[in-house]
């Protein structure tokens, strides 16, 4: 079906895959530097059970917020949408178990040795 007349076609957004996958490994070494910070420092604090696991989500959701403050104000001209921004490697493995060896290490270092 053709279009109308009246409507301006929208032109298609070009993406470049080096470029999007920068931004994705530098979106996942960051969310991987915060999760070890926030491991050393809720290792610290000595927090214990499933009440450091909210503080792993709160700290990444911080990193999400600060790199929103910091130059990404329009996320969809580098990531496909929000929730890559808000959501990529939060979960991951990598992330995860990086927060939890800190967290540990951190918490034996301070509390019980």
């Amino acid at each position: 079906m053709p279009p109308k007349k009246g409507a301006k076609s929208k032109p298609d957004e070009l993406i470049n895959p080096a470029a999007y996958k920068a931004n994705f490994q530098a979106l996942g070494f960051l969310r991987n530097f915060v999760a070890i910070i926030s491991g050393i420092v809720v290792g610290i604090c000595g927090v214990v059970g499933w009440h450091g696991f909210v503080y792993h989500f709160v700290a990444q959701l911080a990193c999400a917020a600060a790199m929103i403050l910091k130059g990404c104000t329009h996320p969809p001209s580098y990531f496909v949408s929000w929730n890559t921004l808000l959501f990529f490697g939060v979960f991951s493995s990598t992330t995860m178990l990086s927060y939890i060896l800190f967290w540990m290490i951190f918490y034996n270092l301070c509390h019980v040795f």
